[in-house]
Order: C-alpha cells, then sequence, then structure tokens
C-alpha cells in the first residue's frame, strides 16, 4: 500500500500546478487590507483615538474565523474534495493499492496545511501593512512580541477552523462538486454574522470557535465544556461521515 506521507507528497505536487494556491492566498490577504483601510479611516477621522497593534489582530478575527476566512477554507475544503471527480481522475487513482482512508486523509491533511498555511500569510500580511501605518502615524505597543502572541492565537483558531469544515468536506464528497457546500458555507457565514454579538453564539459551532479564541466563551453564560462539546461533536460528525461514505461508495 502507498504510504500517507507519499499521497500527501503526491497531492503537494498536484496543487503546484493549480491556479487554486494564488487565489486563496489573494482571497486571505483582502483581510489584512481591510483592517488597513478601517484603521486610516479611524485615523482621519478620529486622530485623537490611539490603538495598538493588538487592537488590528483582535478587529481582525470576525473576518479570518467567521467571513472571509470561512469562505475561502470552504472553497478548498470543496476544491480537494469534489477534484478528483470533476476532473475524472478518481479512478486511475484508485488502481494504484491506495486505502480509500489514507486517500481521505490525504485531502484533510492538505486541508489543515493549507489553512495553517493561509493563516501564517494572514498574519505576515497584516504584520507588514501594520508596520506601514506605524511608520506613517504611529502605533502604540507596537512590537514583535505583541504579534507572535498573536500569531499562536490565530493559529489555535485556523485549527478551530479546520475542524468545522469537515461537514464541507463531505458536502463535497458527497455531491462531487462546489455549488452545495459554498452555499452551505453562506449559510453559515450569515449565522456567524447574526450571533457572533450573542451569548447563545457559545451553542452554534463556528460562532463558539470564534468565542473561544477571543476569549470570550465564559463570559457568555454557557459551560465551557458544552460549546467545546458541541464543536467537537459536529466536527466528528464531519469526519465520520466523510470517511464513512467514501468507504462505501463503488468506484467504477
Amino acid at each position: 500500500m502507498v504510504a500517507l506521507a507519499e499521497l500527501i507528497c503526491c497531492e503537494l505536487l498536484k496543487l503546484k500546478r493549480s491556479k487554486v494556491i494564488v487565489i486563496s492566498i489573494l482571497g486571505v490577504l483582502a483581510v489584512p487590507c481591510m483592517m488597513l483601510i478601517e484603521a486610516l479611516q479611524m485615523h482621519f477621522k478620529h486622530p485623537e483615538l490611539v490603538f495598538t497593534l493588538a487592537d488590528l489582530y483582535d478587529n481582525s478575527l470576525i473576518y479570518v474565523m467567521l467571513l472571509i476566512g470561512m469562505m475561502v477554507y470552504t472553497a478548498i475544503a470543496a476544491y480537494l474534495f469534489s477534484r478528483e471527480y470533476t476532473e475524472g481522475t478518481l479512478k486511475t487513482i484508485l488502481t494504484i493499492p491506495v486505502q480509500k482512508t489514507s486517500f481521505v486523509a490525504t485531502k484533510f491533511c492538505i486541508l489543515f496545511l493549507w489553512i495553517v498555511v493561509l493563516t501564517a500569510i494572514t498574519w505576515a500580511g497584516m504584520l507588514a501593512l501594520a508596520t506601514v501605518y506605524h511608520a506613517a502615524f504611529g502605533m502604540a505597543e507596537f512590537s514583535l512580541r505583541v504579534a507572535l502572541a498573536w500569531l499562536a492565537r490565530m493559529l489555535l483558531g485556523g485549527v478551530l477552523v479546520f475542524l468545522t469544515t469537515s461537514p464541507l468536506a463531505y458536502l463535497a464528497e458527497r455531491t462531487k462538486g462546489l455549488v452545495v457546500p459554498m452555499i452551505a458555507a453562506a449559510v453559515i457565514v450569515m449565522g456567524s454574522a447574526a450571533l457572533s454579538n450573542q451569548n447563545v453564539g457559545a451553542l452554534y459551532p463556528w460562532t463558539a470557535t470564534f468565542l473561544l479564541t477571543k476569549g470570550r466563551l465564559a463570559s457568555t453564560g454557557y459551560p465551557v465544556w458544552l460549546a467545546v462539546s458541541i464543536v467537537v461533536l459536529v466536527s466528528a460528525l464531519g469526519f465520520a461521515a466523510t470517511f464513512g461514505h467514501f468507504q462505501r461508495e463503488d468506484i467504477t
């Protein structure tokens, strides 16, 4: 049987020729650009206000985890789990001794790595544009130590988002396309936008991950263990459904 590491290498080689990588990078870099525009607007409208680098990163989390990031990561998951169907390469791949579980696990590993890399790129883009702003107008508490602390928090958020994309990966695999998971992601984003400032958002798995990363989960009044359990349950169901469906599917 082909080892999982070899499958991951093969998948990475296939992605080298894909424009999706560049598109996804441009997608997540929209967040730093939006935060810079917001900072400039605030500076010229209220020049007396002072904000910090931590404020910029904190304000960006809603875009990274609930809005732009969620849409970009769903598009990546849908692409990874449907491309073999749309490109007609699945039958060819499965003629070599590849276990179905290893095949699906490879897709999830690539999705995880992709999200981590895009999260780091978003963080770096934020730091670069914040440096430009700091050089022009000044920014309180601007330091690499603060930036690195937020890198750790954003990576945690990326891991949590990865867990909650598993149901969307299942939809992509089940429908063999991009449309259904993207529509589902749009519905999820609308729900997240409505619940991000509500205490009941702790019970909505996609908003719960955001509140956990922000450090606001305990203040909602709901037990932290309950919110975490909901996230774990939704994630586990997504993974189980994806692996189970592919195992049962007859590829002929």
